[in-house]
């Protein structure tokens, strides 16, 4: 079996690949757990000035493996115990960390992105907040990180899961740059060893004061998000979200 995570260095440069391209990059109890436990090593590891989040085969990630839950396999509160720690590591990082977005990002895995400090995407990334489609409410902190970036568009975004183009992302301030498809990850490297070339106290201190300057606190949003997602968990709108999107018809929700 594959590897479901690939760590590569480039210098002070830390890349964290998902590599489940045959998934799109779900992320399984093990991807996320494993992809939490890396983000920490590298939030603690001094040689580490930077980090990439990247997706393998054409896919940054497309969010939980709703498989892996229809059968049964997540266990417990995960979004407690690795999909929220995942989104704290990244934001109490004291270092950049920078989405490289290379094909869809969608429910959790575009909670990712939104958490990273900078998204760099290429032309056939694709964001949705895909989570209403299938009676689910976003979470990843989204709903904290998308109206800092989006403002109040954050409604409709989170409302309908509607897939937002990397053109129109970028028109909306959803991601930072828009870079070649022929140069991508050429392009995001020279992006990343620039980051990490930069003062290290200097950066840290950038970016807890900038998450310090933001109104309201992250660690709130994450719990009212995880609550009101066990209330989903547990609907029959879910059920049906989860069986519509394997037997890929369209969901008959109740409000039940």
């Amino acid at each position: 079996m594959a590897e479901p995570i690939l760590e590569t260095r480039d210098g002070a440069v830390l890349t964290l690949t998902l590599n489940r391209p045959e998934r799109r990059n779900a992320l399984d109890q093990a991807t996320i757990t494993g992809l939490h436990a890396r983000l920490v090593a590298a939030g603690e590891d001094a040689a580490v000035r930077t980090v990439v989040l990247a997706g393998a085969g054409g896919a940054f990630c497309s969010g939980a493996d709703l498989k892996e839950a229809a059968a049964g396999g997540i266990e417990g509160d995960l979004v407690e115990r690795a999909y929220n720690p995942a989104i704290r590591a990244i934001r109490r990082m004291a270092k950049p960390v920078v989405a490289a977005v290379d094909g869809v990002a969608a429910g959790y895995g575009a909670s990712l992105a939104l958490a990273a400090d900078v998204r760099l995407a290429s032309p056939r990334a694709a964001f949705s907040l895909i989570f209403v489609r299938s009676g689910l409410v976003p979470d990843g902190g989204a709903s904290w990180f998308l109206p800092r970036l989006v403002g109040l568009r954050a409604y409709e975004l989170a409302m309908t899961g509607d897939m937002v183009t990397a053109e129109e992302a970028h028109r909306i301030g959803l991601v930072n740059h828009v870079l070649p498809a022929a140069t991508f990850d050429a392009e995001v490297a020279t992006f990343a060893r620039r980051l990490a070339s930069g003062p290290p106290l200097a950066l840290a201190a950038i970016k807890a004061l900038i998450d310090g300057a933001l109104a309201g606190p992250l660690d709130p949003a994450l719990e009212e998000e995880r609550l009101a997602q066990r209330r989903m968990f547990l609907s029959r709108d879910f059920q049906e979200g989860v069986a519509a999107f394997l037997a890929k018809r369209a969901p008959e929700f109740r409000g039940e």
